[in-house]
């Protein structure tokens, strides 16, 4: 079994159910005996100048570049198998590991949004919240080189959200097929509004797609401000129990 390393990274300032949320990832390291790193700010470090100056204010874009330079140079120093897992990821199953015959993965999200007229949206793609790579991986230096030339070569203005993040893996799986982790999955506002209700079209749009048991959450905190959803994460992370619905 060749050694894992887990990294995540949060700011000091935390609401409690992220602390849940980091409880629970550092109860899977300790059950598998992964090592396990936590950063700060600091994590910025891992982002050239003048990177850091041009992203100011856009801390979301600044964590994707600094995450794909800590877990290269990690794996250069140290080898083995690195994971990166979002401080808002939920460990649902302590029981769960990845693939490690795959030299490279990420989570995959079934995405369900709810349009104005009712029509449920779904998008089946990749996320960064959780991504794994092996010591022989061709993929995250390839990443790490595209992701920082395009902000070195993109107008300052013109840097969407989720640039070299989500939306870069979609853009590239399209073409490469990376392997991906549906039992690492992401939750919308809406569909956490579901479960705490118990019942719901997505919950039946979910479960009629017969998808994989969801192992591991990423509770999309960065849309807390979205209606109630920083309460609905605080309901679910008290009693994961309510995820069980969904399970085929």
């Amino acid at each position: 079994m060749m050694d894992v390393k887990v990294v995540q990274s949060s700011n000091a300032i935390r609401t409690p159910w992220l602390d849940t949320c980091l409880d629970s990832v550092q109860a899977w390291c300790a059950v598998h005996d992964f090592s396990y790193q936590f950063l700060g700010d600091e994590l910025f470090d891992r982002v050239p100048q003048p990177l850091r100056d041009k992203l100011e204010g856009r801390t979301p874009i600044l964590a994707d570049l600094a995450r794909l330079t800590l877990l290269r140079d990690h794996l250069a120093a140290k080898g083995g198998v690195a994971i990166w897992l979002d401080a808002d990821t939920l460990i649902h199953d302590q029981k769960w590991v990845p693939d490690f015959s795959q030299v490279a993965s990420f989570g995959e999200e079934y995405w369900l949004d709810r349009l104005d007229n009712g029509t449920i949206r779904v998008f089946r793609q990749p996320h960064n919240a959780f991504m794994m790579f092996r010591e022989d991986n061709p993929i995250l230096p390839f990443l790490h080189h595209v992701a920082h030339s395009m902000i070195r070569r993109v107008d300052s203005h013109a840097i969407a959200p989720q640039m070299v993040g989500p939306k870069l893996l979609k853009a590239l799986h399209s073409l490469a097929s990376f392997h991906l982790h549906p039992e690492a999955g992401a939750l919308s506002p809406g569909l956490a509004r579901e479960l705490l209700l118990g019942a719901g079209p997505m919950i039946d749009r979910y479960r009629d797609a017969m998808r994989p048991k969801t192992r591991l959450w990423n509770l999309c905190g960065s849309l807390s401000d979205q209606g109630q959803h920083d309460e609905h994460l605080r309901a679910l992370t008290e009693n994961p129990a309510l995820f069980n619905v969904l399970d085929p």
